[in-house]
C-alpha cells in the first residue's frame, strides 16, 4: 500500500483493510463485492488505491453512481487528492446527455427520446452546439477551455456547462476530455446499456479491458440492470402512435398499428376476462402481426415515421412502439412476458404488453468478463452472496465491513404489537400505529423522519397523527419535481423538532445526508414488494437458479430498502440517534437474520422509556 493516495490525517475504523483490499483485487485482476455501512468512506478508499495504478499503467477508472448529487462527493475527494500530492490527472464528470443540453425544453422528453432527437439533430446538422464543437475554425476557442479545466479541475458537470456558455455541446467538450481522462464519473446506464456502453466507449475511446470499474450504491444494480432490460407497450402509447401516423398522412402504418391495438385487446378478451393480469408468451404477438405485416417490415415504416415526427417535434411515440417491439422479438431465457389491465387517472382502460428482464447477469456478462477489475460496493449490500450470484460473479471475493460509529451513539429497537401486514390491516390497526408513534416521536429531542411501505399507509396514518402531534409535519408529494423535493428538505432541516413523513422507495429512502440533523428514524412496516405475477416470476426463477427465490426476489430486497431508510439517521462519528421499526415482522427469524449482527436489535414493548434513557432526560418534545 506504498503507493496509495489518502489526502487525509487519519484512517476510519476499517478503512486501512478496505485499501488494501481495493489494491489486492485491482493488482490481481480480480472483482470485489463490499458491504461497507455510512462512515467507511467508500469513495477515497476506492480511489486511494485504484488513482496511482490506473495513472502508472494508463487505465482509466470508471466510476459510477445512481445519483447526480454523488458526483459531487466524489469530485470534491479528487481535488483534495490533488491539492495535497500536486498530481497532474484529468477528470470528466458526464451525466445524462439530456441533463448536459443546451436547448430549451428537452427536459420533458424520456431519455430515449432525447437520444433519437438528438441523434437526428446531428446528422442533419441542425444542433448550432454540435457544429461548434467539431469546427475546425473554433478550435483555438475550444482549446482554450479544455486548458481551463485542466487547470481548474477536476470541475463538476454543472461547472463545465457554464464554462461551455451555450456555445459548445457540454457533452462533447467533456467526451473529449473523457478521451485524455484517468478518471471518468458517469451515471450507471452509461456502462450498463449494451447500446449506450458501446457508442459511449467508442466516442471517449476507451477499453473495458482497460478499465477499472467502480459502481457505487450497488444495491440498486439489480432491478436497474432488470430495468434497463424490460420493455411496456401500452394501448394509450398506440393511440398515440396512430395519431402521429395520420397527421403525416402515413395512413397504411395507422392501419397497422391499429391491427396491433386489436392484438392486445384480443388478447385481454382472451387471456384478462377474470385476473387483471396474465402471462403471454413471445408468439401471441409475433407471430399475428405477420398475419398483416412482415414484423421486421413494419419496425422499419415505425422507424421512418419516428424520423418525419422528431424533426418537427423533438418527440415520436412511434418510436416507443418500434422499440418495445425490437425488445420483444428477444427469445433469451431470463424474460417473462406479462399483459396487464390497468386505468388511467381518469378511469380509462389501459391494456399493456410487457417484456420483463429476470436476469441481471444479463446486461453484466461483458462486465465481468472483460473488465480489469469490477468493485461493487454499497452500505447495504448484505447478504453479498446475493448479488454475487444475482450479478454474475465467478471469482469475486466478498468483504463485509462493521459500522465504524460508536455502538453507544444509536439506539435500534422492534415494536412489538403493530403490524402493516395485508390481512391485519384496519381503522383500529392504523390508529394503534399513530397512538404509539406519536408517543414515540414526543420522546425523540430533534428532527424524525417516517417511513411508510406506501402513500396509501403513510396518508392514512399521517392523517391521524396530525391531530397528536403539535410538531410541524412534512410530507413527500409522489408528484413534486426535484427542485420541490430540494425545497421541501430544505425546509424540513431548517424546522426543528419536525417531522418528515415518506415513502420506504421513494425520493427520500436513500441518498440524502443530513449529518446533526435527524435523532430520530421510524420505520413504519414491511416494504414488501407487490407480490404480483412479475415478482411471483422473480420467485420461480431464483428459485430454479438459485434454489432462494423467496429470499432473492421477496425477503432481502424488503429488509435492504429497510436498512438504507435507517441510514439516514446516523451519518457522522458524533450523531447520535434512534431507530424504531414499528413492525412485529421484524421479530421473525426469517427477517431477523437479515440485519446486520452489530445492529444490536432490542424488542420492546415501551419503546418511549428506552428511548428517554438513551437521550439521558425525560423532557418530551
Amino acid at each position: 500500500m506504498e503507493d496509495i493516495l489518502f489526502p487525509y490525517e487519519n484512517f476510519r475504523k476499517g478503512q486501512k483493510e478496505f485499501i488494501s483490499e481495493v489494491d489486492n483485487a485491482i493488482k490481481e485482476r480480480k472483482h470485489l463485492i463490499v458491504h461497507a455501512p455510512t462512515g467507511m468512506g467508500k469513495t477515497i478508499s476506492t480511489l486511494a488505491s485504484s488513482l496511482p495504478y490506473a495513472i502508472k499503467k494508463d487505465f482509466t477508472i470508471f466510476f459510477l453512481t445512481n445519483r447526480h448529487s454523488q458526483h459531487k462527493i466524489i469530485i470534491e475527494t479528487l481535488r483534495k487528492i490533488k491539492e495535497k500530492y500536486a498530481l497532474d490527472f484529468l477528470v470528466a464528470d458526464i451525466i445524462g446527455k439530456k441533463h448536459m443540453c443546451s436547448f430549451d425544453n428537452v427536459e420533458k422528453l424520456s431519455s430515449r427520446e432525447f437520444y433519437d432527437y438528438c441523434k437526428e439533430l446531428r446528422e442533419k446538422d441542425l444542433c448550432p452546439f454540435y457544429t461548434n464543437s467539431k469546427n475546425s475554425l473554433l478550435k483555438v476557442e475550444r482549446g482554450l477551455i479544455y486548458d481551463r479545466i485542466k487547470k481548474e479541475g477536476p470541475l463538476t458537470v454543472d461547472q463545465v456547462i457554464k464554462i461551455a456558455a451555450k456555445k459548445f455541446c457540454t457533452f462533447e467538450i467533456s467526451a473529449d476530455i473523457a478521451k485524455r481522462a484517468n478518471i471518468v464519473i458517469a451515471d450507471y446506464f452509461h456502462i450498463l446499456s449494451p447500446g449506450v456502453r458501446d457508442s459511449f466507449m467508442l466516442r471517449i475511446n476507451k477499453e473495458i479491458g482497460k478499465s477499472i470499474i467502480i459502481f457505487d450504491e450497488a444495491h440498486n444494480l439489480s432491478k436497474r440492470s432488470r430495468d434497463l432490460m424490460s420493455e411496456t407497450l401500452s394501448t394509450f402509447s398506440i393511440e398515440n402512435a396512430i395519431r402521429e401516423a395520420k397527421e403525416f398522412e402515413y395512413f397504411n402504418i395507422s392501419e397497422a398499428l391499429n391491427e396491433l391495438k386489436l392484438i392486445l385487446e384480443d388478447l385481454k378478451q382472451e387471456k384478462l376476462e377474470k385476473t387483471d393480469e396474465s402471462l403471454i408468451s413471445r408468439n401471441d404477438i409475433y407471430n399475428k402481426i405477420d398475419e398483416f405485416i412482415n414484423y421486421h417490415e413494419f419496425i422499419g415504416d415505425l422507424d421512418f415515421l419516428a424520423d418525419l415526427a422528431r424533426e418537427k417535434k423533438k418527440r415520436s411515440y412511434s418510436s416507443a412502439v418500434s422499440n418495445f417491439l425490437k425488445a420483444w422479438n428477444i427469445e433469451e431465457e431470463g424474460f417473462t412476458r406479462i399483459l396487464q389491465l390497468k386505468k388511467s387517472k381518469f378511469g380509462k382502460e389501459i391494456i399493456t404488453a410487457n417484456i420483463k428482464c429476470l436476469d441481471p447477469s444479463i446486461l453484466f456478462r461483458p462486465l465481468t468478463s472483460n473488465s480489469l477489475s469490477l468493485i461493487c460496493m454499497s452500505g447495504t449490500l448484505i447478504p453479498t452472496e446475493m448479488y454475487k450470484d444475482l450479478l454474475g460473479f465467478k471469482d469475486a471475493k466478498t468483504l463485509e465491513f462493521k459500522n465504524p460509529f460508536p455502538t453507544e451513539n444509536r439506539l435500534n429497537l422492534i415494536v412489538s404489537g403493530v403490524t402493516t401486514k395485508f390481512t391485519k390491516r384496519s381503522d383500529d390497526m392504523y390508529g394503534l400505529i399513530a397512538s404509539k408513534s406519536s408517543t414515540i416521536i414526543r420522546s425523540i429531542p430533534g428532527n424524525i423522519i417516517m417511513f411508510f411501505p406506501s402513500y396509501e399507509i403513510l396518508y392514512n396514518i399521517s392523517a391521524r397523527l396530525r391531530s397528536l402531534l403539535s410538531r410541524t409535519l412534512f410530507l413527500e408529494d409522489p408528484n413534486n419535481n426535484p427542485k420541490e423535493r430540494h425545497n421541501l428538505l430544505d425546509e424540513f432541516k431548517r424546522t426543528k423538532d419536525s417531522v418528515l413523513f415518506a415513502v420506504a422507495a421513494g425520493s427520500y429512502g436513500e441518498g440524502i445526508d443530513l449529518p446533526g440533523i435527524i435523532k430520530g428514524v421510524i420505520i413504519v412496516g414491511l416494504p414488501l414488494n407487490k407480490p404480483d405475477l412479475e415478482t411471483r416470476q422473480l420467485i420461480d426463477y431464483y428459485d430454479k437458479k438459485y434454489a432462494k427465490g423467496w429470499e432473492y426476489a421477496y425477503t432481502f430486497p424488503a429488509i435492504i430498502k429497510t436498512m438504507q431508510n435507517a441510514g439516514r439517521c446516523i451519518r457522522s462519528e458524533t450523531d447520535k440517534g434512534v431507530i424504531i421499526f414499528l413492525e412485529e415482522r421484524y421479530k421473525w427469524s426469517s427477517y431477523k437474520k437479515c440485519f446486520p449482527e452489530d445492529m444490536n436489535l432490542i424488542i420492546t414493548d415501551h419503546p418511549e422509556t428506552d428511548i428517554e434513557n438513551f437521550f439521558g432526560n425525560n423532557n418530551k418534545v
